[in-house]
């Protein structure tokens, strides 16, 4: 797994992540291999952010870099005295923007104060990366110290110099709604030189859980890759501090040699304590404090009521050992000998095709039924490979959906496995960001939510308590979001609403890192001067951000954006936008103006008027130079002119059609302008006629008379 640093420790960065088995067909490499971290250089001199903190990108600072993100130097242009450094964290891959917030210039005893934050242009990747600058530890790391003999802490000065200050921190970050995830040996440090303080580090630079070793996770989590870890909770923090104070005791790691996956088939079927510790030589005292904090089952491990009673000398419980569900008989998968449900199911996730051959043959049904007596799992197996023999043609007869719910009924505390992927259920949005963001392929994250994978997930649950029932929700309401393809909806919306921290990642704005609504407009008028004018600025990614993030009701925009007709849909972008500005109160955005100007063309050819029209085209750059977007709107789309323009372009019509048949009868045509004109020259023969003979008769009668 790599050199071991000064103690034996082996940092997690260095953990490997190969597999179990030596073959290298399509689908060996676990998903994780491609999420890792890109290094971002140094160079360039210092950067500016909010005006006050000087970031020098000359200026890095190794020893305190993260697996996700590189440490520079700060300096802070209002107090020269500070000591602060600035982590630069990886474009594309989530922060927790929510964690950011809350502990931001808090004073809590135990966790690295966090200073203040932002996007900045960063010169060696030539766009904005975001930088959270922290208060500089003087005294280095912890683990580092003790390697090189600096401080000595032995097992009974841990308890007190080291655990009770961070568990009184996470105890505080825990009342905050923000588990730590990211307790290692190399993020704990001595915040003085004096090396008196000890302090938790960063854990807000990357996903919860994603810079963690598999060894540092409870089992459930170390089986999902590192984007889907999850937020978690305390007893994931109390495990992480247990592993934390075994490899600071005993000064390396005791299973540093062990590939990932043979540690993971170790604990399923040993225990984690057992695993971790069963060759080491643990204090005595340390022992039973070890086994409640690495307790495998939540419930029973140690949360910080336990925690605070050990610390204060109170007597402690032991832990009650619970015999692992095992097999006599061990079945064999690929070459590798199983005793347990959760051990045969992470393996068949590995091989979809094999495990469902497997999974299928009497002879694993049986071993599930006799060898594990557990008959009823073993009928719901046998119940799944029939149901997907009736769905062959559908994605419920797919081995990857097939092995999903198997592994799910064999093992339904396990993260949701799907195609290689494997988050807990409150992982999915990191996970669909890294796939799609850092990896370029969403369509396995997108396959979760459209096929419901993750109801499999939850089905198999013995109960839904308030948080997974909340989990579910949402689950199921990105996919309700996915199946809508109109702007604003889709997968860039799930991506969007499962990661709050995502920066837009339209190609106009992509390098501008904007994650606050307010960052979007200045961006896109940025974006004016460099990207292509000619196409409309409203991309998917752009609508469902806005959707996603701006607190107002734009479904009326969104519907005339998703709209067919070129006309409807370039006003909608219009007033989508000038919405924004309005409300916002964004300053003038001459360059977006000009931008949409631009593609105004069909909203102006809707007018009928031709005279409206060229007032509209005489008018547009007058506003486009203001650079205000309502006002721009509201010359396109003025009602008063549309009723206007519509009630004329109606009198047109009528005045035209009378027009026509006028025309028509004066003009006449063939066979029809003869026969009017003969019935004319009849009727007025008729009439000529009747004159003459009453006359006559006229003349006759009055002749008599005389």
């Amino acid at each position: 797994m790599g050199a071991d640093l000064p103690g034996g420790l082996v940092p997690p960065e260095m953990e490997s992540s190969e597999g179990v088995e030596a073959e290298t067909d399509a689908g060996t490499a676990p998903p994780d291999t491609e999420e890792r971290s890109t290094p971002i250089l140094g160079g360039g001199g210092p950067v500016l952010l909010r005006d006050r903190f000087l970031v020098d990108t000359g200026k890095p600072l190794p020893e305190l870099d993260c697996p996700s993100a590189k440490a520079y130097a700060v300096e802070d242009r209002r107090d020269l005295s500070r000591h602060l450094y600035g982590l630069v964290c990886t474009p594309g891959l989530p922060i927790r923007i929510d964690a950011i917030r809350a502990i931001k210039d808090l004073d809590i005893r135990g966790i690295l104060p966090l200073v203040d934050w932002d996007a900045v242009t960063w010169p060696p990747l030539g766009q904005k990366a975001m930088v959270v600058i922290f208060q500089r530890p003087m005294g280095g790391r912890v683990a580092d110290r003790m390697a090189r003999k600096e401080v000595k802490i032995t097992e009974y000065d841990m308890p007190r110099r080291v655990i009770e200050p961070i568990t009184e921190g996470l105890q505080a970050i825990n009342n905050l709604d923000a588990p730590h995830r990211a307790i290692r040996p190399d993020n704990i440090y001595f915040l003085d030189e004096d090396m008196t303080d000890v302090v938790l580090g960063p854990f807000v630079v990357a996903p919860p859980g994603y810079d963690q070793a598999v060894l540092m996770e409870p089992i459930e989590r170390a089986m999902a890759m590192p984007a889907g870890r999850g937020k978690g909770n305390s007893r994931d923090d109390i495990f992480a501090i247990g592993v934390t104070m075994v490899l600071l005791l005993l000064g390396y790691n005791p299973v540093g040699k062990i590939k990932d996956e043979d540690l993971i088939h170790a604990r399923i079927e040993q225990g984690s304590y057992t695993a971790i510790c069963g060759t080491a030589r643990i204090p005595m005292q340390m022992i039973e404090p070890l086994r409640g904090m690495l307790a495998d089952d939540p419930t029973e491990r140690w949360d910080f009521n336990e925690m605070t009673n050990w610390l204060s000398g109170q007597k402690i419980n032991p832990i009650k050992k619970r015999p692992i569900d095992k097999a006599e008989n061990p079945f064999t998968f690929r070459g590798r000998k199983h005793l347990t449900a959760r051990s045969i199911a992470h393996h068949f996730c590995k091989h979809p095709s094999d495990a469902v051959r497997a999974a299928s043959s009497d002879e694993f049904q049986d071993w599930v039924k006799r060898g594990l007596d557990k008959g009823t799992i073993s009928d719901a197996i046998k119940g799944a490979v029939q149901a997907s023999k009736f769905h062959e043609e559908g994605h419920q007869g797919s081995d990857d959906f097939l092995v999903a719910r198997i592994s799910t009924i064999l093992d339904p505390k396990a993260p949701v496995r799907y195609k290689g992927l494997s988050f807990a259920p409150d992982g999915y949005g990191p996970v669909l960001a890294v796939q799609w963001v850092r990896n370029g392929d969403p369509q396995a994250a997108a396959e979760v939510l459209a096929h419901e994978v993750s109801a499999l997930w939850f089905t198999a649950q013995p109960r839904l308590h308030r948080e997974l029932a909340e989990l579910q929700k949402n689950l199921a309401q990105l996919r309700g979001l996915l199946s809508i393809q109109d702007p604003g909806y889709g997968l860039e919306r799930v991506l969007y609403e499962s990661n709050p921290s995502m920066a837009c990642q339209s190609p106009f704005v992509i390098k501008d890192c904007v994650s606050t609504i307010e960052q979007l407009l200045p961006a896109l008028d940025a974006a004016s001067n460099s990207g292509d004018t000619s196409t409309h600025p409203m991309d998917r990614h752009v609508s469902a951000f806005i959707a996603a993030r701006f607190g107002e009701d734009i479904h009326p925009h969104l519907r005339a954006l998703a709209s067919s007709r070129a006309e409807t849909s370039i006003v909608g972008m219009l007033s989508l936008l000038a919405f924004l500005q309005w409300k916002l109160r964004t300053p003038a955005v001459l360059g977006l103006s000009s931008w949409v100007g631009g593609l105004l063309g069909p909203a102006i050819n809707a007018y009928h008027n031709r005279q409206t029209r060229q007032e509209l085209e005489r008018d547009i750059p007058r506003l486009v130079r203001k650079g205000s977007l309502p006002e721009l709107f509201n010359l396109v789309d003025d009602a008063e002119k549309r009723r206007e323009d519509s009630e004329g372009f109606e009198t047109a019509q009528a005045e035209w059609l009378s027009a026509e048949e006028e025309i028509r009868d004066i003009e006449g045509a063939g066979e029809e302008r003869l026969t009017k004109a003969e019935r004319s020259g009849q009727q007025a023969a008729a009439m000529i006629s009747i004159t003459i003979a009453l006359t006559v008769v006229s003349v006759i009668l009055l002749i008599e008379t005389l």
